[in-house]
């Protein structure tokens, strides 16, 4: 019986009529590829065909090999629901050999953002010694539950605040780090910080603690950042502490800046690099340092007034935003290259990313832990007891999390299940969230992605001492980005 094919239902083509060309990219596995004018009209006509079998297509054999490689093209009788399962299935086996564990020190917090999703903020510091020593005792019982399977124990300290509660990170670390030697597994760590606390002796507690990577939000400029982070406590200086306390980031130790974009941080973002050039905090620490701009996100408890509902940027305006950022992070650092005598840097293509289903919340080895020895599943319940399904000081039963490890990102929306987009959207990244909405929310790549990659391409063809060739997407989560 002949072999029939059929165009994978993730193929996005894109003309690119100024070459004459074509780009065509797949979300489920982010391959990108170049097509000639006569390759991607054939393509096109792929894309309409139900099936076809090779036969039809005589003269385009090499075109066709390459194409089904690279699961462009795919058996006829290939159904989504494989698709889905088959892809899940490979995604959280990866996942399936690491401890996400992020511990709460404390639900307090020095700031006040508007934008906060812990609404209602308990007075809850993990102080108890019983509760840094039970969650040690948990995870070795996680462990010796899942036998060799786990090979990474990856640790987050978070809140609120974490830094407000040092103690609690300098206490559980010796456990955590004395446990995975004891178990010959790796060890990793990084703390979500607002940056105000991180002094240089915070700084050496956190080297000598094994945390690697730090996050912290910097929105805007200083009189935007000040405004939208604010302190609780009055004439406290905000802004430019952080950038203190970057300029002396020790070796041994990156930092992940998150901005969350809205207009007016958009339009303060070059006065924000100007001040991290002038505080030896960016390019000077270039090898440290990276910025990470996110779409400004909104929750339902939140109610925007008019004038915070006009800040809120379209998809097409952060889009512009992305893009004109890139170029300047990449026009400031060739200039201090050329300056110091570095080699030139190039773009990275920015791609929509496979989003893999949250680990915490779907693998049974993966927690958070309140500052009261209460378990979670999401970040975002950490304030709220109600929401844990177990705790620390109770026996280790993987049943009690099936619930959540039942959740399939492919599965869960019906209005999803079509949508060629399904794979890339983080908009379903956060499960938490994404079980609230009745109405599923659309990632901005279902709008963008024609557009923002025919124009990389188009700068990477005019400009090519500019940009990297494109490399296939990685899998990640994004399911937090206002932190």
């Amino acid at each position: 019986m002949t072999q029939t094919y059929k165009s994978s239902p993730y193929n996005v083509l894109i003309p690119v009529e100024e070459r004459n060309e074509f780009l065509l990219f797949n979300t489920l596995n982010g391959g990108i590829e170049e097509l000639k004018e006569s390759e991607g009209m054939l393509m096109a006509e792929l894309i309409a065909l139900k099936a076809f079998s090779r036969e039809m297509f005589p003269n385009e054999d090499g075109l066709m090999d390459y194409l089904i490689n690279r699961e462009y093209l795919i058996p006829s009788q290939k159904n989504m629901v494989e698709i889905f399962e088959s892809n899940i299935a490979h995604h959280q086996f990866k996942n399936a050999g690491t401890i996400h564990l992020t511990i709460g020190t404390t639900i307090s917090c020095n700031m006040g953002c508007s934008y906060c999703f812990e609404f209602v903020k308990p007075n809850h510091t993990l102080k108890d010694d019983r509760v840094k020593k039970q969650t040690v005792a948990y995870v070795k019982e996680i462990i010796k539950h899942a036998g060799h399977n786990v090979h990474t124990l990856s640790v987050t300290w978070y809140g609120g605040e974490p830094l407000l509660n040092v103690r609690a990170i300098s206490d559980m670390s010796l456990g955590l780090i004395d446990l995975a030697a004891e178990c010959n597994i790796k060890y990793s760590a990084k703390i979500i910080t607002n940056g105000i606390y991180l002094t240089e002796e915070n700084m050496n507690i956190l080297v000598a603690n094994r945390v690697s990577l730090i996050q912290v939000t910097i929105d805007g400029a200083r009189d935007v950042h000040d405004r939208k982070r604010p302190l609780k406590q009055k004439n406290a200086e905000n802004y430019y502490r952080i950038l203190r306390n970057l300029s002396a980031l020790p070796k041994g130790i990156n930092v992940a800046v998150r901005l969350n974009v809205d207009r007016e941080v958009a339009d303060s973002a070059e006065l924000l690099l100007d001040d991290f050039e002038k505080f030896g905090v960016w390019p000077a620490k270039y090898d440290q340092v990276s910025f990470d701009p996110a779409w400004l996100r909104s929750y339902e408890e939140i109610q925007l007034n008019a004038q915070e509902k006009g800040l809120r940027m379209h998809v097409d305006d952060f889009f512009d935003f992305k893009q004109n950022f890139r170029l300047s992070l990449l026009g400031r650092f060739n200039r201090y290259a050329d300056f110091h005598g570095l080699r030139p840097g190039k773009l990275k293509w920015d791609i929509p990313s496979y989003q893999s289903t949250c680990a915490t919340w779907a693998s049974p080895i993966s927690l958070v832990v309140d500052p009261n020895g209460f378990i979670h599943k999401c970040w975002e319940t950490i304030h709220d007891d109600s929401f844990a399904p177990t705790s620390v000081f109770e026996p280790y039963d993987p049943s009690k999390f099936d619930k959540f490890s039942a959740f399939n990102r492919y599965t869960h929306n019906d209005v999803c299940r079509n949508c060629k987009y399904l794979p890339v959207c983080d908009k379903i990244s956060c499960s938490f969230e994404a079980l609230k909405n009745l109405v599923p929310q659309c990632t901005e790549w279902k709008y963008k992605t024609e557009s923002y990659l025919k124009e990389q391409y188009l700068r990477m063809k005019g400009s090519p001492e500019m940009m990297i060739e494109p490399r296939n997407a990685s899998a990640l989560n994004t399911g937090h980005s206002n932190k």
